[in-house]
């Protein structure tokens, strides 16, 4: 063999390592990626909800709820909800941008309300499915359970 044919072979070895350090890197980025994705959907997701709400379409508001709030929290229970939150606050005016935090294996969206009265806040927990795992109108500042909202 010559000096020609191993510096070739050199060189594809170091392409070999180099592509495949690349594609290691590549695959430790992708799970962050996703959960990247993940919160631009929750987000929009959970202005979906409160849109819903506060237009009076509680059964729309529903959709995204996983088994166990849709078995506590029906459509009409929703609406006194939110009829209660507004006697209490004043009739809703708009939001502002949507906040997370991830918490355990859940995602907490957090939208500050512009009420007639004072500020509020709506909260929505997600699971790693996208499913409404929790749904909370709240004055603004309240802290974020230390344990999953179940």
């Amino acid at each position: 063999m010559s000096d020609k044919d191993t510096a070739a072979r050199g060189r594809r070895r170091l392409v070999l390592v180099a592509a495949a350090s690349v594609a290691l890197a590549l695959a430790a980025l992708l799970p962050a990626a996703g959960s990247a994705l993940a919160a631009p959907k929750n987000d929009a997701v959970a202005l979906k909800t409160l849109d819903a709400i506060v237009k009076g379409h509680y059964r729309a508001a529903t959709a995204h709820f996983d088994a166990d709030v849709r078995g506590h929290l029906s459509p009409d229970a929703l609406g006194q909800l939110w009829e209660a939150y507004q006697d209490q606050f004043g009739h809703y005016e708009s939001h502002e941008k949507p906040k997370d935090t991830k918490t355990g294996r859940y995602t907490v969206v957090s939208v500050p309300l512009r009420m007639q009265h004072s500020a509020g806040e709506f909260r929505v927990s997600f699971d790693g499915s996208g499913r409404i795992t929790g749904l909370f109108f709240l004055k603004p500042g309240v802290p974020l359970p230390t344990s999953s909202p179940r």
